[in-house]
């Protein structure tokens, strides 16, 4: 049904509704004839803001029809939160965008709300045209295509990122039709690590990393070296996203080095893939991979821009270096001409999602933040990426696309 003929049957039903009383009884009803909310979905990556009651939103796209779920801890919140998402279910994105009434507002039915309450509606309807818009944009690919593209590797991004994870669904099905076979998702502190360990449980293409991150490490708790353990227990995680970062203010060399080497020797000892972050402290992260084991099938520096020079010593300790779009843009020259030093045999390809811009022209899923429109990256323009790489070290994409592949399954150890 189009949304048009939908929003006149909506708007005769629910004018039906008699006295205030019984209009709020009526939401009560529908909020307990929803659905359960997945426990999973009741993070902060769902939650929409501007509302005191909690109201989160799940969102995904099932054989080009939106399909939207939602949760609050008001049952009247919910009531009209579930009318919306039933409304917006089984439209496409493109209807969706087209669509410019609000059965809801002009039936009067939310009217008796507070004012924050129906802010925080509007927020939802607002996340609702933003998955719409986001998934419009991804360009549609036929099996054919889908068949003749080789396989691609993400070294490194944040999926859990709640810019992403909004529409983790839509994006990871981009990303396979765009080619993606893997992806490393890593987490950066505690508050994350059930993110990327649910995203790892919901896709099989998603490798988990749980780490911390040296911009996060002050909000340690007592309990992170047990916590880390615990998470490291998923089938096929690895150690990241930790490392040295000179670069934020006030930096605390001394615990970010406690914190990276505990990590390290863990690395080490149970042989995980390490995914190292590292800026403007090169000579200190040399000094430690040089002074501690590392682990026996090496390490990545992710985004590598390390000083050339310095690319054979890493290698012989076992360094991997991964190349991200944002450096095929014209200012990143120097860091890109520092690629052209790296071991065929130890190149790696990454999105770091939704980090650092999108290759620069040829972006093929545009994507912005949700809260603020700015431009994000979309982990499926690693094939764009890939592409960009080919044509500036004048190697065919098929042989590069092989060796980056043969180079992710020796770090990460997959099949």
């Amino acid at each position: 049904m189009e949304l048009a003929e939908k929003h006149r049957q909506w708007l005769q039903e629910l004018r039906n509704l008699g006295d205030s009383q019984e209009r709020m009884s009526y939401l009560v009803r529908r909020a307990r004839q929803s659905s359960p909310f997945p426990a999973a979905f009741r993070t902060e990556a769902h939650r929409i803001p501007g509302c005191l009651s909690k109201l989160w939103l799940a969102a995904e796209l099932l054989e080009g029809k939106c399909q939207f779920q939602t949760d609050s801890d008001s049952a009247i919140v919910k009531g009209v939160a579930s009318l919306l998402c039933e409304f917006f279910s089984g439209a496409t994105p493109a209807e969706i965008l087209a669509y410019e009434g609000d059965a809801l507002a002009e039936s009067g039915i939310q009217a008796h709300l507070s004012p924050n309450r129906r802010n925080g509606l509007g927020k939802l309807r607002e996340r609702i045209r933003d998955f719409a818009q986001q998934s419009q944009s991804a360009p549609k690919i036929s099996p054919a295509q889908t068949s003749s593209l080789p396989k691609l590797y993400d070294a490194h991004n944040h999926l859990q990122d709640p810019r992403l994870n909004l529409n983790a669904e839509g994006l990871m099905r981009a990303a396979a039709a765009a080619g993606i076979e893997r992806m490393v998702v890593n987490g950066s502190c505690e508050e994350d690590w059930p993110h990327v360990q649910d995203l790892a449980t919901r896709f099989p293409g998603i490798l988990p990393s749980f780490g911390y991150h040296p911009w996060y490490i002050t909000e340690r708790t007592p309990a992170w070296k047990e916590s880390l353990l615990k998470f490291l227990e998923l089938p096929g995680a690895g150690i990241g996203e930790v490392g040295l970062d000179r670069w934020i203010p006030d930096p605390n060399m001394e615990d970010q080095e406690e914190v990276f080497v505990w990590q390290l020797r863990l690395a080490a000892e149970r042989n995980l893939p390490l995914s190292i972050h590292c800026l403007k402290a090169w000579g200190q992260l040399e000094a430690c991979l040089r002074r501690e084991a590392r682990p026996a099938r090496g390490f990545l520096l992710h985004s590598f821009g390390g000083p050339p020079e310095m690319i054979p010593s890493f290698a012989k300790q076992g360094a991997y270096f991964s190349f991200p779009g944002y450096y095929l843009h014209q200012r990143k020259a120097k860091q890109r001409e520092t690629f052209r030093q790296v071991p065929l045999d130890r190149l790696l390809v990454e999105t770091d999602a939704p980090d650092q811009l999108p290759p620069p022209e040829r972006c093929p899923f545009p994507l912005v933040a949700p809260d603020t429109s700015k431009p994000i990256n979309h982990p499926a323009n690693l094939a764009a990426i890939y592409q960009g790489l080919a044509e500036f070290l004048g190697i065919p994409l098929e042989a590069l696309a092989h060796q980056v592949g043969s180079n992710f399954h020796r770090l990460f150890g997959t099949t």
